[in-house]
């Protein structure tokens, strides 16, 4: 998960003065056992307490008056205004002349590393998850439909170490695909066709980033869609697309971990930590590393785990 993800978090959970050093991998924060911040949390509640009995005292004055009581309401309402007065400026008076917060001053600190913090994301989503082993083979990625400008047109190497291609049964290219149920449906050239069959749906479309489709996939290759994802005419195209969507500026403002997210964003049910952590492995540099920084090679590494990560296992191909 993003760095600024777990920090904002960690805040919307509750913990106070939260730090965190860029390139330290270590966040700090108030802890929460802290009885001092137990004594603020009570004034808080006694602060919603006494307006809530402010109120009523007010309404029942208003009643007995109505009633014909004879309440100086006035001198009530001075006494209240004074009261809440004194209440509201003690806290903010004590802070200032302490230069802090005074609750906080005998609340010790807690230190954590960010891979801890990661470890305890990945046990939640692994709780929280039913899926089997093969987890992103069913994850949904989405591309940003962003489209290519003439200085992202740029081929990157190919990606070395890549498992062949079976042979499609004849020398055309395909031109067109299409869903068959599960099945994708390659047709070619020559009005020649071919089924795939099995292995993992970024196999049988020849998109190994599972990309969906859009007027991205549609500049960079791509000749169909089947079950909501882009069909490619070949692997090394699907491979090529991985990297010019890389390329693009919506993933190049990012850093690898925020890249990474937007790929397989945890709204999406992803296990996106495990993700984040994986490819950086990969590729040899830390999550925070800007993607502008990445060169060929690197990004080259990249789209080779995202293929492994997403799933590339072949199935079946025939003749039609």
């Amino acid at each position: 998960m993003d760095l600024q993800n777990i920090l904002r978090l960690l805040q919307n959970a509750g913990f106070r003065n939260i730090q965190y050093a860029p390139g330290s991998q270590i966040i700090s924060f108030e802890d929460p056992a802290c009885i001092l911040r137990s004594f603020a949390t009570f004034a808080e509640y006694a602060w919603i307490a006494l307006v809530c009995v402010t109120g009523l005292l007010l309404f029942g004055w208003a009643i007995s008056m109505i009633r014909g009581a004879k309440n100086d309401i006035f001198t009530n309402l001075r006494n209240l205004i004074l009261i809440f007065g004194i209440v509201s400026v003690v806290g903010p008076i004590i802070n200032v002349v302490y230069g802090d917060d005074l609750f906080a001053r005998g609340c010790k600190t807690v230190q954590v590393s960010v891979g801890e913090v990661q470890k305890l994301l990945d046990a939640r989503n692994a709780k929280m998850s039913s899926r089997h082993d093969d987890l992103y083979e069913d994850f949904d990625i989405y591309d940003t439909g962003a489209t290519i400008t003439e200085d992202e047109q740029t081929t990157p190497p190919p990606p070395p170490d890549l498992e062949p291609q079976p042979d499609p049964g004849n020398s055309t290219r395909a031109i067109s695909a299409h869903a068959s149920g599960n099945d994708v449906i390659y047709v070619y050239q020559d009005q020649s066709r071919t089924r795939r069959t099995d292995g993992t749906r970024a196999w049988r479309n020849n998109n190994p980033g599972n990309i969906r489709p859009g007027k991205f996939t549609n500049s960079a290759g791509g000749i169909g869609q089947a079950n909501n994802y882009a069909v490619f005419p070949d692997e090394q195209t699907g491979m090529d697309a991985i990297i010019k969507l890389l390329k693009t500026n919506s993933y190049q403002s990012k850093t690898l971990a925020g890249a990474i997210s937007a790929w397989a964003p945890p709204s999406d049910g992803n296990n996106t930590s495990a993700y984040q952590r994986s490819v950086a492995n990969a590729v040899g540099v830390p999550l925070d590393t800007p993607m502008r920084n990445l060169n060929d090679a690197q990004l080259s590494r990249l789209a080779n785990e995202i293929r492994r990560v997403e799933g590339w296992q072949i199935g079946r191909e025939t003749r039609e």
